[in-house]
């Protein structure tokens, strides 16, 4: 939790009327939009003074215009870049942010928490929490995000409709689901030990992986060392475990992954190959799935400064 986290967070309509001096060109207030809520601004300078107080919904802006320079602080960290057309910030509920500088013109989505939950649950992820933890991200180039913000600019030009009724609610289900898919983390995956298992074939396998975890490993070769075959390995895997052998083999790596980027100055593709990935570009593609952000990005808010291109 942020040192600046206050009890009280801040609803839709309470934190409406803390941006109550912003140029707002269009919102959703007064519409019957259950558990969403959509205000676009016009650009408009923050000094900084001063931190957003915590929400009980988390937030993605979407820019829908461009500024050379934007602060933004918030979970202890702070990062700095220009503000691009199409990017997107995602603010968890119940954390303190701070900007600064010319914030451009944006679409800024409200979207409460159950329905992540809910989202999650429908989706029946193998190995998720029952409450998915929305990460936060300072800056993403998400061409789903960038397409969605320009569709709900749109729909809020509109004059009201029982059609728009139904559509905003089918884009929040939408949303809530890219979210969970590429935005969320279990809150059991690194602090909430797994069960023991009781099987001697998964204890094989366990005992095989956290061995050979960072190589490349087969379902086959996995099957053989735990002594069944691999179908029935799956199945008994997912029932003491919670999740596929491959799976719980890859999240082993993305964390393994994880210390190697905070702790080590190496490039992001020896650490990739490190861990057992063939090319950096699925290992990017993978840790963001399990991380919510780029490899590229967990460096950055972790304080990690990239060494000089080899001249070789």
């Amino acid at each position: 939790m942020s040192a600046r986290q206050t009890p009280k967070a801040v609803n839709f309509e309470q934190a409406r009327q803390q941006l109550s001096d912003r140029p707002l060109r269009a919102t959703s207030a007064g519409r019957l939009w259950e558990g969403i809520s959509l205000d676009e601004y016009a650009d408009y300078y923050m000094d900084g003074s001063q931190f957003m107080p915590p929400r009980d919904h988390h937030i993605v802006t979407v820019s829908l215009g461009r500024s050379s320079e934007v602060l933004q602080e918030r979970l202890g960290k702070t990062f700095e870049s220009p503000s691009l057309f199409g990017e997107a910030t995602l603010m968890p509920a119940g954390y303190e942010t701070r900007f600064r500088g010319l914030l451009p013109q944006h679409i800024r989505i409200g979207l409460m928490p159950d329905h992540l939950m809910q989202a999650a649950d429908a989706c029946r992820r193998i190995g998720t929490a029952p409450r998915p933890r929305f990460l936060s991200n300072f800056r993403t180039r998400d061409p789903w995000l960038a397409r969605l913000g320009e569709i709900l600019s749109l729909e809020l030009g509109r004059a009201p409709h029982p059609a728009q009724d139904l559509l905003i609610e089918s884009l929040s289900v939408a949303l809530s689901v890219h979210l969970v898919r590429s935005y969320s983390a279990d809150v059991h995956t690194v602090d909430t030990p797994l069960a023991a298992p009781s099987s001697s074939a998964v204890r094989r396998a366990l005992a095989y992986v956290e061995d050979r975890g960072m190589e490349k490993i087969t379902l086959a070769e996995l099957a053989e060392a735990a002594g069944v075959n691999r179908f029935h390995l799956v199945k008994i895997f997912k029932k003491e475990v919670g999740m596929s052998p491959m799976r719980y083999l890859e999240r082993l790596r993305i964390e393994r992954a994880k210390e190697m980027v905070r702790a080590a100055d190496l490039p992001l593709a020896d650490i990739a190959y490190a861990v057992g990935f063939s090319d950096q570009s699925h290992f990017t593609r993978r840790f963001r799935h399990h991380a919510g952000c780029t490899p590229a990005v967990y460096a950055r808010e972790n304080g990690r400064r990239f060494p000089p291109p080899s001249t070789n």
